[in-house]
């Protein structure tokens, strides 16, 4: 099992060595106004290559194996895991059909408003050899994307993710876009605070934020709000990373040969576990988390935990929903201060009823405030990735009070 990469770092006689290989299929679907614009095909493969050789070291990117490493003075370097395993799971599921035969899925395209998206099919195999012994050959297949209904100047989102194909799955996503797009009647709101309902695709894109700063390199350098044992989120808020699930992005070792596991990052709002890899876990007195990133530690894929009520029932009062975020950005890490541009469907309901689409709002407010305010979330959950959220997450709706809203 990999026998190349094998001899490659056998050869290079480094004190610390670790091999990575990645092997991409991907097909890429366009579609635009209901039909299909583009299909692409692409195949990828390319090697990472870190390595300590007395004082001197490299880490980058290789094309192929006849690539040498151009040493150069380090005083950083990756370590590897003392593992001498051999690991290999090879999944084998129902996409791999799909890259055959793509009319099952093209069959589906279906909808009542004009439709746009993009979806992505993936067979990824990962490779890893290190100078400790461990040998590891993995892959992992997924199917995700997203559905944009345009109902005149009125839109609804929604994304999907799954290591599995099925016809409800993108019809579900179709259909959920296009009851969005229904909403329709404008409803002016003025800047202010306000109970609002974020959905799941608003919470992938704020966790996968808040999973960044959650790395034990963001937390050194200044770029997270999160410090370990400190309350940051409601007693009802709970993010895991789940690289053991069967979800897009789940992996049995990291990038140094550590096998990985599920763990809670935040738990009942207290923040657990920082992400660590083997150079930063002395740093925090603790063990990797396997988690690697060589530089950076960073989660596999997210789930936050689900609640004990129904969707409906957090519409029932006086709320905001907001159906999808663009333009995150953070104007303070280290304090949490955020703005993001709701986009789509941004419904004002009024007991429990919608009385229509506020345009376009901004939240510009504070991650940690936003946690904390967490008053309810729901038992649905959705599996999505998609451009705006590409780390792989479960998520459900969150009701959160007081969101200090903008006009954009």
């Amino acid at each position: 099992m990999n026998d190349e990469m094998v001899k490659y770092v056998e050869q290079l006689k480094g004190e610390e060595t670790g091999l990575l290989r990645y092997k991409i299929r991907r097909i890429i679907i366009k579609i635009v106004d209901s039909k299909i614009a583009t299909i692409q095909r692409l195949n990828n493969e390319y090697y990472f290559l870190a390595i300590k050789k007395d004082n001197l070291g490299f880490m980058g990117r290789l094309f192929n194996l006849e690539e040498k490493p151009q040493f150069v003075p380090v005083d950083y370097y990756p370590i590897m895991s003392q593992n001498e395993r051999k690991y290999k799971l090879i999944r084998r599921g129902n996409i791999s059909n799909l890259f055959e035969d793509l009319s099952p899925l093209l069959n589906l395209i279906e909808s009542e408003y004009p439709l746009h998206g993009v979806i992505s099919i993936d067979d990824v195999e990962r490779a890893l050899v290190t100078s400790k012994g461990f040998n590891g050959l993995e892959n992992n297949q997924s199917i995700s994307g997203y559905f944009r209904a345009k109902n005149k100047e009125y839109s609804g989102q929604w994304a999907f993710s799954s290591t599995q194909f099925s016809a409800s799955l993108i019809k579900d996503a179709i259909k959920k876009a296009n009851e969005l797009a229904s909403i329709t009647g404008s409803y002016e709101i003025s800047e202010g605070k306000y109970d609002v309902v974020l959905s799941p695709l608003v919470m992938g894109n704020l966790m996968e934020s808040l999973a960044r700063m959650a790395s034990g390199f963001a937390i050194i350098s200044g770029m997270s709000m999160l410090k370990l044992g400190e309350k940051v989120g409601s007693d009802k808020f709970t993010l895991l990373d789940t690289p053991r699930e069967d979800r897009p992005n789940s992996w049995g070792f990291d990038d140094e040969g550590t096998f990985t596991y599920n763990k809670a990052i935040i738990e009942e709002g207290m923040f657990t576990t920082p992400l660590l890899n083997n150079e930063l876990s002395p740093i925090f007195k603790s063990k990797t988390t396997a988690n690697a990133g060589w530089i950076y530690p960073t989660a596999w894929n997210l789930e936050v935990k689900e609640g004990d009520i129904s969707y409906e029932s957090l519409l029932s009062g006086n709320v905001i929903f907001i159906n999808n975020v663009w333009y995150t950005r953070f104007q303070n890490y280290a304090e949490g201060d955020f703005s993001t541009v709701a986009r789509d469907a941004t419904v004002v309901y009024k007991d429990g009823k919608p009385v229509g689409i506020a345009g376009r709002v901004r939240i510009a407010d504070n991650l940690k405030r936003i946690l904390m305010n967490i008053v309810e979330i729901s038992k649905e959950r959705y599996s999505v990735r998609w451009w705006d959220a590409p780390m792989q997450g479960v998520y459900p709706y969150v009701l959160v009070k007081d969101v200090k809203l903008t006009i954009a």
